[in-house]
């Protein structure tokens, strides 16, 4: 290896690179697969340690020699004058310049993103452009909430943290507006409580708050979104609504033909009763889901401090492969637990939410994608075998007697193997 070139010494050609980044990518697509390889690092006096695999190869050279391989030169090799009947690879003509322009691209594109990388790749942050918008504070305080929500929600970072970090950029921006001598205040910035941060949501990202329910006393409190407007944000694209209309008609089609297959809801007997005699055909059904859950302090003594019933609604008819995505399953309403073992309380709660649903029911809602209001119709409350029986005001403790009220199954019944059981 001489100053400026560098040659493969896994290679008996004569063939010479001009910087490293090309010798590595000859390494790697040329001798990556060799059962024999072996190569010694010379890139420096503290090196000279061989090397019987790529893979730790490759890992000594991000570690230690990675400005070599970020450095890119576009004459990368040189031909040699000796000829040779060896195979060698080398980029052809049409594509060198498409690797000359993006050599990071070339170099690490079979990588293995680490986990953090492969967390980030999965959230899918807001995107939003302001070039055709006209600057103003307006905007500026629009991108400044963005920012805060991306911190909060899409790296997760504690609120805490946010609050240092929207503290920082607040004073940073305005000794910036003291230098330029603006004219402007810049307490447009001071977008640091929770409060201000809800209120430009609710300006700039559809953000709605949700209605206090007050319970059997003036100190208990339950909140919850009116599905009205839950239900418009989701369907207001369009695409949504298209690809549960199709999946409509393709299980109806479906049943059509073979009567005694059930594919959906909407062939139970309770829910055709149920809408018999609406004046409305086209119609969504809905359903809620209720389950509970515990808020936790990671640093304090205690666990589930803080437990609480959410009720969750999803609208019945969407296509199978979009029914789990967490983005289409809404939150409804969230009481604490223990205000639901109040039976007036309990009762305040669902009469709530039964007057909610009728006026979604009767007046529906109206959509930007479509000419006519769309209805909907409830279909049922399901939740697991605890939040159902805390919800009815059963007890919850299932440790003796029957564990399902529907089948009314015994723990002893439970261990007979289905062979020695007769259905005739």
């Amino acid at each position: 290896m001489s100053q400026t070139h560098y040659f493969c010494p896994l290679y008996s050609s004569a063939n010479v690179f001009r910087n490293y980044s090309a010798l590595f990518r000859h390494i790697r697509y040329a001798h990556c697969e060799d059962t024999s390889f072996s190569i010694r690092c010379e890139l420096s006096v503290c090196c000279g340690s061989c090397y019987s695999s790529f893979d730790s190869y490759r890992c000594h050279i991000y570690c230690c020699h990675r400005s070599l391989v970020d450095s890119f030169d576009s004459d990368s090799v040189i031909p040699s004058n000796i000829d040779n009947n060896d195979s060698y690879i080398q980029p052809d003509a049409n594509n060198q310049s498409d690797h000359i322009e993006d050599p990071d691209s070339f170099i690490y594109r079979d990588e293995e993103c680490d986990e953090t990388d492969d967390l980030i790749n999965n959230f899918d942050p807001i995107s939003f452009t302001t070039i055709d918008e006209k600057c103003s504070f307006d905007i500026l305080l629009k991108l400044y909430t963005h920012f805060l929500l991306e911190l909060r929600e899409y790296h997760l970072l504690p609120q805490k943290v946010v609050q240092l970090i929207s503290s920082n950029i607040s004073n940073l921006l305005e000794v910036i507006l003291k230098l330029i001598k603006t004219k402007q205040s810049a307490s447009v910035l001071t977008v640091v409580d929770l409060e201000t941060i809800f209120t430009h949501c609710q300006k700039h990202f559809n953000y709605e708050l949700p209605i206090e329910i007050v319970l059997n006393t003036s100190e208990d409190h339950a909140y919850y979104i009116p599905l009205k407007i839950s239900l418009s944000h989701l369907l207001h694209s369009g695409e949504l609504l298209d690809a549960i209309n199709n999946n409509t008609q393709s299980l109806i089609i479906q049943s059509n033909k073979d009567n005694d297959l059930i594919l959906s809801n909407r062939q139970c007997r309770s829910i055709k009763s149920n809408t018999s005699n609406r004046k409305n055909s086209d119609f969504l059904l809905l359903k809620l889901y209720s389950d509970g859950i515990g808020i936790t302090n990671p640093i304090g003594p205690k666990k589930d401090s803080h437990k609480f019933t959410c009720f969750y609604f999803l609208l019945d008819d969407l296509p199978n492969v979009l029914r789990s995505q967490v983005n289409l399953i809404g939150l409804h309403c969230i009481a604490y637990t223990k205000h639901l073992k109040d039976k007036d309380s309990r009762d305040v709660i669902m009469n709530v939410l039964i007057q909610d649903f009728n006026q979604l029911q009767t007046q529906g809602i109206t959509v930007p994608c479509i000419s006519s209001r769309l209805y909907f119709s409830f279909s049922f409350l399901c939740g697991d075998n605890l939040a159902s029986n805390e919800l009815g005001g059963f007890q919850k403790n299932f440790n003796s007697g029957h564990f399902c009220r529907h089948c009314l199954i015994t723990y002893e019944q439970r261990l007979i193997p289905l062979t020695d059981i007769s259905f005739v």
